[in-house]
């Protein structure tokens, strides 16, 4: 699996996280505020499938997607993410 970023600036994460559920949404990004839980943004169980395997695929994760519950707003995903080895790091 080819990845196109590196998960470990949550700054990044939260950024292109925000413009994905932006688009996915159909609203503004500017309109997201990344301290809401996903699903008071109105994330839907199928968004939350398309979003994980974007995760998966643009970060080489594997991702369950029980982790988008267990930190539910931008910020608390995106430092997560930043925590987790992609899958051409070494896991420790």
């Amino acid at each position: 699996m080819t990845r196109s970023a590196d998960p470990a600036d949550p700054s990044d994460v939260a950024d292109w996280l925000t413009r994905r559920l932006a688009a996915l949404l159909e609203i503004p990004a500017e309109e997201i505020e990344p301290t809401v839980p996903l699903d008071a943004l109105g994330v839907s169980s199928l968004e939350e499938v398309t979003i994980t395997a974007d995760l998966e695929a643009r970060y080489g994760l594997a991702l369950p997607i029980t982790d988008l519950r267990r930190h539910p707003t931008i910020l608390a995903l995106s430092a997560h993410l930043a925590g987790l080895p992609t899958a051409h790091e070494p896991h420790s």
